[in-house]
């Protein structure tokens, strides 16, 4: 009885939701709409770059799986989220790696687990090679990832540093999914220097992470000048609106650099 009656809840809130969704769609289509009206019958005006902005954002609730930004040079820029809840789900898959693991739990023979990693890696390069680049490339490939931060910390005596220097992309990721996992607050220099010349995007994108996660565990600061000055330099090489642009910036923010 209390099962039904909070699954009756749950869809009464749902449909709430749904509503309350729809109905700012509207009012956001109904205002765009009415203004670029406005502006475009208001004496001495024409249709120019303000309209354009106004009836896009009258055509967002409907087009967002389309559109990531309007951009009108100094008058608005509109940034859309989906890009955020993808980086996020990629975040969440390696996360739910580290659940129930910490370093040396469940180790296994070094042989072994080394075996494991080095087979990860390998699979990582084919699926590279083998499949079109894409987001299913990419889901099997942040799948290998979360598969790999779990694999490392299984290995006793893991050296990332060397494997950071490795010429094999799999075990560059490897390293990344290690210090990703366990932070090495010492390594730190070299994680920058090998991540800001990383020649792959998605081994970059986890390589940000890893860098992330090591300024956390230093402490801000505590990173040398150096290091910071090193990822602002690569920030400025990378596009406005990357992935990999973003979360430079968000590290960076740490250092009040953002």
């Amino acid at each position: 009885m209390l099962t039904g009656m909070g699954g009756g809840v749950r869809r009464r809130d749902g449909a709430a939701r749904w509503l309350r969704q729809r109905a700012a769609a509207v009012a956001l289509t109904c205002f765009g709409v009415a203004a670029a009206v406005l502006h475009v019958l208001a004496p001495g005006l024409k249709i120019d770059g303000v309209t354009v902005a106004l009836l896009a954002v009258a055509a967002v609730p409907w087009l967002g799986d389309l559109v990531r930004s309007i951009d009108v040079p100094g008058l608005v820029r509109i940034e859309f989220q989906d890009m955020q809840r993808r980086l996020e789900a990629a975040q969440r898959t390696a996360n739910a790696a580290l659940v129930g693991d910490e370093p040396g739990v469940g180790a296994v023979d070094d042989t072994a687990a080394s075996d494991a990693v080095r087979e990860l890696a390998a699979e990582y390069v084919k699926v590279r090679d083998e499949l079109r680049s894409g987001p299913a490339r990419t889901h099997r490939m942040d799948q290998i990832f979360a598969r790999l931060v779990r694999a490392t910390q299984r290995v006793r005596d893991f050296d990332a540093e060397a494997l950071l220097g490795s010429q094999d992309a799999g075990l560059r990721l490897a390293a990344y999914a290690r210090l990703y996992a366990v932070p090495e607050p010492e390594l730190l220099g070299t994680l920058v220097e090998a991540v800001t010349v990383e020649p792959l995007a998605f081994n970059q994108y986890w390589g940000l992470r890893a860098v992330g996660r090591g300024v956390e565990e230093t402490g801000a600061e505590h990173v040398p000048l150096g290091v910071v000055r090193r990822l602002e330099e690569f920030r400025s090489r990378m596009p406005r609106d990357s992935d990999r642009g973003q979360l430079a910036d968000r590290v960076l923010t740490e250092f009040g650099e953002g």
